[in-house]
């Protein structure tokens, strides 16, 4: 008699815990988070509204992804510098972001997120043919503050095929090309960055018929999600670039690009 208690009642007991362990295997993990830095002026990509709330290509992009991971962003975007730093130090993942051998000792990539057209824009009076980075002639070519376009462009900036000017307001780069201070001004995305710069001075706007994007243009550099390895956080690439490549193959990366792309045209228009 008090053996079959014992097993009615290890019976019940198992089957609470056997509940318990059901219910808790059915419930969904705590989701995942990242932080994101990236440039607050990297309009179509990433840029701060007049709300100061983060929009663009990039961010679209991960909101979707998002969705389908269930990973949840959290965006800081400020200067670029800063941002690079920031990420440097592990405090974010990072958008917007070249690939170099060196990067790639800090940073864990994603699949390329969107493509820039890096140009050359100089002058109609001092416009030039261009045949290549290592064929600049010494040129002085005035460049974004922190950015990195790729291990070709950092090898023939250190073998001096040309003079690097950096900078941040490119305004500034663009007067000082009219100023023939400089001999080019390398923008991207294409037209669209030069079209941007243009409108935010009066002055650039006066003078927006002397300037003219070379041809070709100097690459399409793929932009990436870079993770710091510091972060501990490059186990999420694999969910992340899953949700990229689908969206590539359905459609929705060409749905958000064209409509941030068509936004920003607009507004300049």
């Amino acid at each position: 008699m008090i053996d079959q208690q014992v097993r009615e009642r290890n019976m019940k007991l198992y089957s609470i815990f056997f509940a318990i362990f059901l219910a808790t295997s059915a419930a969904p993990a705590l989701a995942e988070e990242l932080t994101i830095v990236g440039d607050h002026k990297a309009k179509p990509k990433n840029w701060l509204n007049d709300e100061q709330k983060p929009v663009g290509i990039m961010i679209d992009l991960l909101e979707e992804v998002g969705k389908r991971t269930g990973i949840k962003f959290t965006y800081a975007l400020s200067p670029w510098k800063r941002a690079y730093v920031e990420s440097e130090h592990g405090s974010g993942a990072i958008i917007g972001f070249s690939k170099t051998r060196e990067r790639e000792k800090l940073w864990h990539y994603s699949v390329p997120m969107y493509h820039d057209e890096i140009v050359f824009v100089t002058t109609k009076k001092s416009a030039f043919e261009f045949k290549g980075i290592d064929k600049l002639s010494g040129r002085t070519i005035a460049i974004k503050r922190g950015a990195s376009y790729g291990d070709d462009f950092e090898k023939s900036r250190a073998n001096g095929d040309f003079v690097a000017v950096e900078g941040t307001n490119r305004v500034s780069q663009l007067k000082m090309l009219l100023l023939g201070r400089v001999d080019a001004v390398l923008l991207s995305p294409g037209k669209i960055a030069l079209a941007a710069v243009i409108s935010k001075n009066r002055r650039l706007r006066e003078h927006k018929d002397s300037f003219v994007v070379l041809s070709p243009p100097y690459k399409l550099d793929p932009n990436y999600l870079g993770i710091p390895k510091k972060m501990n956080k490059g186990h999420l690439l694999e969910s992340i670039n899953n949700a990229l490549t689908k969206m590539m193959s359905d459609g929705t990366h060409k749905m958000i690009v064209d409509t941030n792309i068509k936004l920003v045209l607009s507004e300049l228009n």
